[in-house]
């Protein structure tokens, strides 16, 4: 019993440790003029502002990478080649979903979680 409870703790640890250094994929909108409200640096971001535009931009970015990159794989809306970072231009009312296929130089990979970017303005 003894030992069923030590490799137990043992494999918890491990899957703790692993989930607590995943990296983090999250965004950013920038609005166009001021007076804007942004909820940016989060997994699901978003911007309204009074520009009365179309159009701004954004940004999906990588957090808390842990150990070092030798390629990212953007998915979804995110259409950029490599990079810890891919920029875009975000519509007004129109939602944008991404994630990233990382493979670490160690031989390992992992899949981010889906990040979530939208834009509202005046019209």
């Amino acid at each position: 019993m003894k030992n069923i409870l030590k490799t137990l703790f043992i494999c918890g640890t491990a899957l703790t440790a692993n989930s607590a250094f995943a990296t983090d994929l999250v965004c950013d909108v920038y609005p166009n003029g001021s007076g804007g409200n942004s909820m940016n640096g989060r997994a699901n971001c978003f911007t309204i502002d009074f520009s009365f535009g179309n159009e701004t931009t954004g940004k999906y970015y990588l957090q808390n990478i842990s150990k070092p990159i030798n390629k990212v794989i953007w998915q979804g809306d995110a259409s950029c080649t490599g990079g810890t970072s891919c920029n875009m231009n975000v519509r007004a009312y129109r939602s944008y979903s991404a994630s990233a296929l990382i493979l670490y130089k160690d031989g390992t990979y992992e899949t981010t979680n889906t990040s979530r970017m939208s834009y509202e303005t005046g019209h």
